[in-house]
């Protein structure tokens, strides 16, 4: 199983150097393209997204993904935080359940 995270080139930088492959995407569009490319390749298991694309994914492909277990859809904080408003060590205690 492969394991890819889609966002800009910065984002994508240290996912890649821990063995994601990265999928630069600079617009909405691409984005679209991009998700509806990588929900078809059965060799990935997991996607990790950067949140500044959650509206665009809910709106285009949540209920296509509710029906299937794989790939797994994450979402991570954004390098600008904009959209996310906490930190990542808030993200990570909400997603844990746990105080960090």
């Amino acid at each position: 199983m492969k394991v890819t995270i889609v966002g800009n080139k910065d984002e994508c930088l240290g996912f890649s150097l821990a063995g994601a492959l990265p999928q630069i995407v600079n617009s909405e569009d691409e984005f679209i393209s991009d998700m509806e490319k990588l929900l078809k390749d059965t060799e990935i298991g997991i996607i990790i997204v950067v949140d500044r694309y959650f509206e665009m994914y809910s709106k285009h492909f949540t209920s296509e993904t509710k029906k299937r277990a794989l790939p797994a859809i994450v979402f991570v904080p954004s390098i600008d935080k904009q959209y996310l408003k906490r930190d990542l060590k808030g993200f990570l205690a909400n997603v844990l359940g746990i105080k960090l």
